[in-house]
């Protein structure tokens, strides 16, 4: 009874450390005021920029590190120094979470404490080497980072936590699948990188879409996929043999499905896919042994559903942005050639359509959710104009219609003193493009 007690205040303590931690974190690594804010005028949650105001000596040679990197960074360079400070800070969030999986043995609290460590590694990168993003973002950036990194943690455990949910009752799991890969779905339409007014979609870069699903997401759904089959092919084959073969049918999966999260199949990319899927498949075959069908199916189940998620998100945001770039944008660059036409000039607003040539300005979709800041953004330019509207990842679409020739005495809304030559061109594609 007295080492059971014992345990529990080891755990609190521990709990209470690492959120310690991840407070100071937090104020010492997050960035300086902006150059319009006074330090003592800041709420009283937001961090002060220790790490790059402060003139200790201490600090001095970590400062110099991480300057010279991002201005390496910033001349297409390369200086690793800075990784100096980055590795120091990252090493204690590190330790603790090894820690807290051994003195954890629920699947929850681990991937609690693997989302919480993996937030205090991202503080550590920025802080030191990007501190400009989180000055410009302020409270979106961690909150963008804390999300990723629960996200991250999330999919890392994704067979394990399924694997707890089938033990308690098939309703169970089915309910938390939906939980977790629902919003999934939902955020990989609603993320737009081009709109900073989309406060609830962590504008104005999607670090949560494009690193936490379409990354890491699509990644770990390939390998628990072909950890999955492996650990089936595991079980029909018993010995050596058949953990030897389940690695390896693993690691030649997870390298034919490469281009699920990447472009095109690169010798390092193939070469890590095969090294983890492979790697897992022996460790979990070992443990596993032959005829253990839950196991395998845990990891088959998790990677489908993680794929399936991330997948049907992607494939509908495309569809928005075609929606919105084919279909609805087309009806106001057709109103605005019929504007030019009757006046030879273009509209200094988009209302100034309506009711003569549109009944309403129509409003291009970006996710299931509709959002006022979702408006075309329309600007006059004299002889031409820009039409833009924001799409998912980092994709502006804009138009531009045909160049305009004026003669040096031109009068602006003249049509005889106007001719179009050229054609109106996009700046986007109909899909976003592969980042990866």
């Amino acid at each position: 009874m007295a080492s059971r007690r014992t345990s529990k205040k080891v755990r609190a303590g521990y709990l209470a450390v690492f959120l310690l931690t991840g407070l100071f974190y937090y104020e010492f690594l997050g960035a300086a005021p902006t150059p319009s804010e006074k330090p003592e005028e800041l709420a009283w949650w937001r961090p002060a920029g220790w790490v790059t105001e402060s003139d200790s000596t201490l600090l001095a040679p970590l400062q110099e590190m991480a300057e010279a990197t991002y201005e390496a960074q910033r001349k297409g360079e390369t200086d690793r120094s800075g990784l100096v400070p980055v590795v120091l800070f990252a090493a204690l969030p590190i330790a603790l979470t090894v820690l807290g999986f051994l003195l954890f043995e629920s699947t929850w609290v681990r991937t609690l404490l693997l989302a919480l460590g993996l937030t205090l590694c991202a503080f550590s990168y920025y802080g030191w080497l990007m501190p400009g993003i989180w000055q410009l973002f302020t409270w979106r950036w961690p909150a963008s980072l804390l999300l990723t990194a629960g996200y991250t943690a999330l999919f890392a455990m994704a067979p394990a936590l399924a694997n707890d949910a089938r033990r308690r009752s098939p309703w169970f799991l089915g309910l938390v699948l939906l939980l977790l890969f629902v919003p999934i779905y939902l955020m990989s339409t609603e993320v737009t990188g081009t709109n900073p007014t989309l406060y609830l979609n962590t504008s104005p870069w999607p670090v949560v879409t494009l690193i936490g699903f379409l990354l890491v997401g699509l990644v770990l759904g390939v390998v628990h996929f072909a950890v999955g089959l492996g650990l089936f092919v595991r079980q029909a084959l018993p010995g050596v043999r058949g953990l030897l073969v389940g690695g390896a049918l693993a690691a030649l999966i997870a390298v034919l499905l490469a281009e699920i999260p990447f472009e095109a199949r690169r010798f390092g990319t193939g070469l890590l896919l095969a090294l983890a899927a492979g790697g897992i498949a022996l460790l979990a075959g070992r443990r596993a042994g032959p005829g253990d069908v839950p196991l395998a199916m845990t990891f088959l189940g998790a990677g489908l559903a993680l794929l399936a998620s991330i997948q049907l998100g992607r494939w509908q945001a495309e569809a928005f942005q075609a929606e919105a770039r084919n279909e609805i944008a087309p009806q106001v660059i057709a109103a605005l050639d019929r504007y030019h036409e009757d006046r030879a000039c273009f509209p200094d607003e988009l209302v100034e359509l309506v009711p003569d040539y549109l009944p309403e300005i129509p409003m291009p979709r970006v996710g299931w959710f509709r959002d006022a800041s979702e408006a075309f953004n329309y600007i006059d330019l004299g002889s031409s104009y820009l039409l833009e509207f924001p799409g998912v990842l980092w994709v502006q679409c804009a138009y531009s219609p045909p160049y305009l020739d004026f003669s040096d005495d031109a009068d602006a809304c003249d049509p005889s003193e106007t001719e179009a030559s050229g054609v109106g061109a996009w700046s986007c594609e109909i899909k976003p493009p592969e980042l990866w």
